[in-house]
């Protein structure tokens, strides 16, 4: 633990007074304090308790490169503090790297400034967060010392609990720790851009929406039209804007779009920098920016997989069952997988996969699920939804706002069975877009799930007889998926697997899909294409225009198949037409030559 400077700046210090390079860092930035009330944790009365909350990376963005000088504690009532920390906190809400802290003796009532001997450097990540906190005593059961205000947006408050972060609950009534830092540096912004967000794909040649916040550091009236900002593309400057209204003690809002005409496959940089206001450069000016990949051609997508998170045990798991299938019959694209989990006793469809996929996508109450793996449906802004009161529209409408962006891979599913053997072969094969790990990462997985309908176990809420369908029996492989057996731009995967004797193969389905692996944070966790069959069911091989020798590409020999087969007499099928005259012949060997050397049909 660091040693902590004996000066003690401030027991009751309103208002505070920064110096010219300090800038008070936190969820809010004002004097406030609840001297009235507090909310503490009477029933652990002599128990030391550490206590926090987390800096967003958008409350971070200015104050990267900035050291954090000196704490701001505020109490309602007397209670002695004895330690300050802060830690990392990654993109999956896990703490990440090593806690630096601080030990401190102040009590008093109000704010207690507290001056770091040894200043913390702010050099974060992008994405992560800061979890900044204390230590504090209950000095009587009847005694409330923490304070917790509500101004600005508010705040989750943490408490360590048997070594494990929780959820205090302060910030529904109550609102935000008041816990602040005071940080340095010579050249804080004039003007701060946060949010910038723009699609995460875009097609080359289309418009690239974004939008950002513009906040006033320095406090001064800008008219509207006055601040400039300069948009570029890797580095290139595209086109300058200007904020379109007032900018005073409030952030606005700005949005724009770009034209992405050149740009190669792959990922690129959509960044903002402040330039000039009033037409003057700006001093300390400052640039956001993020990442977009731009595509050239993508696949449609197949099916869309929806994981439902149930149990026997669950009373509201028939309601959340009776949703999904609602949206079955809206639609006849989903691949539907029930993943069940003890509550209240055993399951006897629960697995150790099952309870696998249950804790990597972070379930945490029955029931939920997961669509396509991708975040937005929620209001925490995680992979799963509770899908008791959840229309089937609106699973519907959020599956086609997802489905905005191309899938990244086709998914075909094969598969014989031989009763005698009870052996399954299943062959899962597909089309790659070109520079594929461009949009998958080289990490990317392909999952198959073997699913069983029609069996009957009780369910509360449901009865004795109740019937269970789409039940997740095994996860070929492993619940994280397998690598895909890649060869240029196709890929085809072969797994066998014996089926035990008290499944019933004729009620069975495969459930094959293509994502982000699990394990990632929940950002990086999502479904490009999926696909669902019966045993013995096989997908017709895609027709590939002036494929003619059916190896998923078109090249040079094709051309040489296809004169073969003029030659010889033979019929080169569908893939053969390649001027879509409705016969094959010689114009279709010129059409197809034009469109090796041109790229065009």
């Amino acid at each position: 633990m660091k040693k902590l400077s004996t000066l003690l700046l401030a027991a009751l210090l309103l208002p505070f007074t920064l110096v010219a390079n300090q800038m008070i860092l936190g969820h809010y930035t004002t004097d406030d304090i609840d001297l009235t009330r507090g909310w503490g944790m009477s029933s652990l009365y002599d128990l030391t308790l550490p206590i926090a909350t987390d800096l967003t990376p958008e409350e971070l963005a200015m104050f990267q490169g900035s050291k954090i000088v000196a704490f701001r504690v505020g109490l309602t009532q007397e209670a002695p503090v004895s330690r300050v920390f802060v830690m990392p906190i990654g993109p999956n809400d896990e703490p990440t790297g090593e806690v630096a802290e601080w030990s401190c003796d102040v009590s008093s009532k109000g704010w207690n400034v507290i001056a770091l001997e040894t200043p913390y450097l702010i050099n974060l990540p992008a994405g992560y967060k800061l979890r900044i906190g204390f230590d504090y005593v209950q000095p009587k059961r009847s005694s409330k010392p923490i304070s917790a205000v509500q101004v600005g947006e508010i705040h989750k408050t943490y408490i360590l609990k048997d070594g494990v972060w929780k959820d205090y609950g302060i910030s529904t009534t109550h609102g935000n720790l008041s816990v602040q830092c005071i940080c340095e540096n010579d050249h804080f912004p004039d003007y701060l851009i946060t949010n910038l967000t723009t699609n995460d794909f875009i097609k080359t040649g289309n418009d690239l929406p974004f939008s950002f916040m513009v906040k006033n550091v320095i406090s001064h009236n800008v008219a509207a039209g006055a601040l400039n900002f300069d948009i570029a593309i890797d580095g290139n400057v595209i086109k300058t804007m200007s904020n379109p209204t007032a900018l005073a003690s409030d952030p606005i809002s700005v949005q724009g779009q770009v034209n992405t005409a050149g740009l190669t496959p792959g990922a690129h940089t959509l960044s903002v920098t402040t330039t000039t206001v009033g037409g003057t450069p700006i001093e300390n000016p400052y640039t956001a920016s993020c990442i977009f990949k731009a595509y050239e051609f993508g696949f449609e997508r197949q099916m869309r997989l929806v994981e439902q998170f149930t149990s026997v045990g669950c009373s509201y798991c028939p309601q959340g069952t009776a949703n999904i299938e609602a949206l079955t019959q809206m639609r006849d694209d989903i691949a539907w997988v029930a993943i069940h989990e003890e509550l209240g006793g055993p399951d006897p469809f629960m697995s150790d996969q099952t309870d696998s996929i249950d804790s990597y996508q972070g379930i945490d109450g029955y029931p939920e699920a997961s669509f396509d793996r991708t975040t937005g449906i929620s209001a925490a802004n995680k992979v799963w939804a509770v899908i008791t009161n959840l229309p089937a529209s609106t699973m519907s409408s959020f599956l086609d706002y997802v489905a905005i962006t191309p899938s990244w891979a086709t998914v075909n599913v094969n598969s014989t069975f031989d009763p005698a053997t009870r052996n399954a072969v299943i062959t899962i094969d597909g089309d790659l877009v070109p520079s594929y790990e461009d949009f998958m990462g080289t990490d990317s997985k392909l999952t198959v799930y073997l699913t069983e309908d029609g069996l009957v176990a009780p369910q509360v809420n449901g009865g004795n007889d109740y019937v269970h369908n789409n039940v997740m029996r095994v996860a070929l492989g492993s619940v994280l998926g397998v690598a895909l057996n890649k060869t240029d731009d196709s890929y085809k995967n072969v797994f066998n697997y014996t089926i035990p004797q008290e499944w019933n193969a004729d009620n069975m389905h495969i459930v094959a899909f293509i994502s982000r692996p699990l394990g990632n944070p929940v950002t990086d966790i999502y479904v490009t294409n999926a696909n669902k069959r019966k045993f013995g069911e096989s997908d017709e091989p895609a027709f590939v225009r002036g494929d003619v020798d059916g190896d998923g590409n078109v090249n040079i020999d094709d051309v040489t198949t296809l004169i073969n087969c003029l030659l010889q007499g033979l019929d080169p099928e569908g893939n053969g037409d390649c001027d879509d005259s409705g016969n094959v012949n010689i114009d279709d060997v010129t059409t197809l030559i034009n469109y090796l050397l041109s790229g065009n049909w």
